[in-house]
């Protein structure tokens, strides 16, 4: 596997996203490094774990932490880099055949391939929550830090 092409490809749908989403221009390149980052995750993690959902875990994680730290770097709302950088990770496919299959008459065959499309999906919504919520406790414990220090 090529993990530089697949990196490529997915900063190049990431930058396609941010241009509909309306990134600002400044942003587009670090917006878009995000999508690639999380792809190039999800398909390590993917090879190891051999599960899908894992995977799109740990790549969301891995999404989350990068658009804090870059928003914190350039001051601006990691929501920015985060929105545009998830998309290679939702998973479009499965929803695709989850309806295919459900149109077709196969119901047991919709049923499985939901059940695991939505589980892909909340795998990225919680690894989303998850560094959203340790990065807001870890900032309100900053400013409670510095006003204890008379900061």
């Amino acid at each position: 596997m090529n993990y530089i092409t697949d990196a490529l490809w997915a900063l190049f749908a990431t930058c396609g996203s941010a241009l509909l989403f309306r990134v600002p221009k400044k942003e587009l390149f670090a917006a878009s490094l995000g999508g690639a980052v999380g792809w190039v995750v999800y398909l390590l993690v993917q090879g190891s774990a051999h599960s899908e959902t894992v995977a799109a875990l740990i790549a969301s994680i891995a999404v989350a932490v990068y658009a804090e730290v870059i928003g914190f770097l350039k001051q601006k709302p990691a929501t920015l880099y985060s929105t545009c950088a998830i998309i290679p990770l939702v998973p479009g496919a499965g929803m695709y055949y989850t309806m295919f299959e459900a149109v077709q008459g196969s119901a047991e065959k919709a049923w499985a391939t939901g059940f695991a499309t939505l589980s892909i999906a909340g795998a990225i919504a919680a690894g989303l929550a998850i560094v959203a919520s340790l990065t807001r406790i870890i900032k309100l414990d900053g400013r409670h830090f510095r006003k204890s220090r008379g900061d």
